[in-house]
């Protein structure tokens, strides 16, 4: 598939609806909280239980992706630790560099990125990183971001408020036990998730215009590399050493090189960590991520 073609056919539609939502919140203000939690509470827990129930994802690629995205998040936690020591950060800076490599863009830039590559397979595959993400960044984020204002009790109490643990079980129940939904169920949810691509990416354009961007964007230009470059080369290796399947390897690779999630800002903004940095990591990653994601693309549908 030539570089071109990935472009066109790919990155374009997806710049083109957060294009969409950047200027109509410029235009005129939307409610930015009504339009997140509908993605959070309904059209992504919807998305999660129709695709995991009926994909073809055998048992051992849901344990591949479960491992890859753990070790993953294990390796860029170690870089990112790495690095920030060897740039003498202080402790916010740290806290806060360490999220902006770790947590990528699983949600709203992954699952439309995932399925517009890897159509039917690249959603399902997308759906397990985006559970393990949400996961680790409402318990281990929160973790590495807060330690001097939430305790373990309220990290767990808040992991059990997010709608996507429920939507997992669901499904996987679902799967497991061969479970019928009627139609006047079943058919919402399918409605629901073909909503997901333009709302997500929709919602996403809004976040980023509502974002301030600071004069310090320079500091972001460490963590953009990490976020771009290196870590779908460690995605890759890593994929190699796991001897994980070449049928998902691809999606996986593809999945380390999206940009730093909008949730690191959030965690930024409502722990007071270096909330500017992190407006600028996601705003100059998602911007450049239009090169690096569609080169990924171009390197694992040729590479495997």
């Amino acid at each position: 598939m030539a570089l071109t073609h990935i472009l066109l056919d790919i990155i374009v539609p997806i710049f083109v609806l957060i294009g969409m939502g950047f200027f109509i919140e410029k235009k005129s203000h939307f409610d930015l909280q009504v339009l997140t939690k509908t993605l959070l509470y309904l059209i992504m827990p919807a998305t999660l239980i129709t695709t995991l129930s009926t994909s073809e994802l055998s048992s051992d690629y849901i344990w591949d992706t479960l491992v890859f995205c753990l070790a993953m998040l294990i390796l860029l936690y170690l870089l990112s630790a790495l690095v920030a020591r060897a740039l003498k950060y202080n402790k916010n800076m740290t806290r806060a560099f360490n999220l902006s490599v770790m947590y990528y863009n699983s949600g709203n830039f992954g699952f439309p990125a995932s399925d517009l590559a890897f159509p039917g397979l690249g959603l399902a595959v997308q759906s397990i990183i985006l559970s393990v993400q949400n996961f680790l960044i409402f318990t281990l984020g929160i973790f590495v971001v807060s330690t001097r204002h939430i305790s373990a009790a309220q990290a767990f109490k808040q992991m059990f408020k997010m709608p996507f643990i429920y939507a997992v079980t669901l499904a996987w129940c679902i799967r497991s036990f061969e479970i019928d939904m009627p139609p006047f169920i079943w058919l919402p949810l399918e409605y629901l998730t073909q909503a997901l691509i333009p709302m997500a990416l929709l919602a996403l354009g809004i976040q980023l215009a509502k974002t301030k961007i600071s004069h310090a964007w320079q500091v972001s230009i460490v963590s953009l590399c990490c976020r771009l470059l290196l870590s779908p080369v460690m995605g890759f290796g890593l994929v190699i050493l796991l001897d994980i399947d070449r049928t998902i390897a691809p999606i996986l690779v593809l999945s380390t090189s999206y940009p730093t999630a909008i949730n690191t800002v959030l965690l930024a903004m409502e722990f007071d960590s270096e909330e500017e940095f992190a407006a600028n990591a996601v705003f100059l990653s998602t911007v450049w991520s239009i090169i690096t994601v569609a080169t990924v693309i171009f390197l694992v549908k040729e590479g495997f």
